[in-house]
């Protein structure tokens, strides 16, 4: 991303335009394989044959088990509130919890990936998340339950900082946006697979009679037992296991360009040395595209993570849909997300190189739809409507915001990236992980769960306009940091 002199593509073939050539005729099946293709750049086996399957695979795969921790708990929210007698707001910050803990290691764990084995992280990483999500199951009180999911979310702040630095170190930089997209689709398939797993415990554990309060009337009902999650951790262990096991060749690779240079250059802040970690947040800060992005993400983890939190227990209390229907819900709602990062990594990457202002403003547009679309669905009469209008936010939330952290990076030198994606992090687990949750809790508490979600609509909406408002400023800071990093060795590769 140091080099920001993008040529124009063609809409209709993406190759470089060249005069008044003539584009290509396409027909609609190749279309559609454009659409999906990752864009330019080799092959997927290529890029593999220089630098192997395994640890793409392997890499990969730890992120698919630490995003089905995350689904399972999630289908199972409702009967983890009732076990624990959790009111909504506690509940909220259960989430939060995680979050949290996640993004204020993923900071010094990801320094620490520069100094020693990275291989062995990971393994460690995933070694803690198992073993705290195996305790999980024999918490018995509220507060060790808060305790085991802490140190989950410890276990899983060495995924995104580690796994990503040795991707782009085993690949070579004109393989890196397909190695990530690859690599960031592990998230939507492990959404997909969580609930369906999810899905199978619910089945087999099976149904108890339980008494009800439905429209003020006390009514006999069958739903799984509120301690069904004791028998999701334990299963969740076995993938958490084997992909472990699998690690066990995963060492650092012959070309460490990448990892050597800014471990010479940045400081356990993620400033860079020589630099410290006031200044170096207030030259980010002073980025006037970054200043609009910062908030708006911020905001939108406010809304993001209190859907995450809630969704399901609306689920249950609206629709009285059970965990199996909880669970096949999820798995659909997952499609738009995996599908949407199909398409928008494709569509985002050929935007941004064609227009960066105009991909900002794709970016603040989708969080906007999908903000306003969660808001109207929420007060829908029944499921089978509910379900299309979220599904179709989900999908223009992902495709739009696929072009967001390639702006980001765009617009920041290079040796300030690290801090500044701690930065954002550090802004969705404030606003978005603890104020989000309990907030929306609150609002529950005091009125009803539509109201809840319904409250995180002007939110999106107010985030996705001071980001689109980035649009008015983004070729600028790009045409600053080209000048700044000119002789930057970090240029060429981040």
């Amino acid at each position: 991303m140091g080099d920001t002199g993008i040529e124009p593509k063609s809409a209709t073939t993406g190759s470089t335009t060249q005069g008044s050539a003539t584009p290509e005729t396409v027909t609609p099946g190749g279309k559609v394989r454009a659409l999906l293709s990752p864009g330019d750049g080799p092959p997927l086996r290529e890029v593999a044959a220089a630098g192997g399957w395994y640890p793409l695979v392997i890499i990969t795969s730890l992120n698919v088990v630490d995003e089905l921790d995350r689904a399972v708990l999630g289908v199972f929210g409702p009967n983890v509130q009732r076990y624990f007698g959790m009111n909504d707001a506690t509940f909220g910050l259960l989430v939060g919890v995680q979050v949290t803990a996640l993004v204020l290691l993923a900071v010094p764990i990801g320094y620490l990936g520069t100094k020693i084995d990275r291989g062995r992280i990971l393994r460690w990483s995933a070694l803690a998340w198992s073993i705290m999500s195996l305790a999980t199951t024999f918490a018995t009180k509220l507060p060790l339950f808060f305790l085991a999911r802490f140190g989950v979310g410890i276990g899983k702040s060495g995924v995104e900082p580690v796994g990503k630095s040795l991707l782009t170190d085993y690949y070579p930089p004109n393989a890196w946006n397909r190695i990530l997209a690859v690599h960031n689709a592990a998230n939507p398939v492990g959404a997909l697979l969580g609930p369906a797993l999810a899905f199978v415990i619910a089945f087999f554990v099976g149904l108890e009679p339980a008494t009800e309060i439905v429209d003020g009337v006390t009514k006999e009902v069958m739903r799984a037992p509120d301690d069904i999650w004791r028998w999701a951790f334990p299963v969740l262990t076995v993938p958490s296991v084997v992909a472990l096991i699998a690690s066990r060749r995963l060492k650092e690779p012959d070309q460490q360009m990448v990892r050597g240079l800014t471990g010479a250059t940045i400081s356990v802040t993620g400033a860079p040395s020589g630099m410290n970690f006031r200044e170096a947040a207030g030259r980010i800060l002073r980025i006037p595209t970054f200043k609009r992005q910062i908030i708006g993400i911020g905001v939108l983890g406010f809304a993001l993570v209190g859907v995450v939190a809630f969704l399901n227990i609306f689920l249950e209390r609206q629709y009285r849909i059970d965990a199996e229907g909880r669970a096949i819900i999820g798995m659909v709602l997952a499609t738009a997300s995996l599908l949407g990062t199909l398409i928008g990594g494709n569509v985002g990457e050929r935007i941004f190189a064609k227009d960066p202002a105009r991909a900002v403003r794709l970016v603040g547009g989708a969080i906007a739809v999908f903000s306003v679309l969660l808001a109207f669905a929420v007060f829908l009469p029944n499921v089978w409507i509910f379900l299309p209008v979220a599904w179709v936010g989900l999908l223009a939330l992902q495709v739009g915001v696929a072009p967001l952290y390639t702006a980001l990076s765009a617009i920041s030198p290079p040796r300030l990236r690290p801090l500044m994606f701690s930065l954002l992090g550090l802004m969705v687990a404030v606003m978005g992980g603890i104020a989000g949750g309990v907030i929306v809790g609150a609002i529950t508490e005091a009125s009803d769960i539509r109201w809840g979600l319904a409250s995180l609509a002007p939110t999106g909406i107010i985030g996705g306009l001071l980001m689109a408002r980035g649009s008015t400023t983004i070729e600028a800071d790009i045409a600053k940091v080209a000048e700044e990093s000119k002789d930057d060795p970090l240029a060429a590769f981040l």
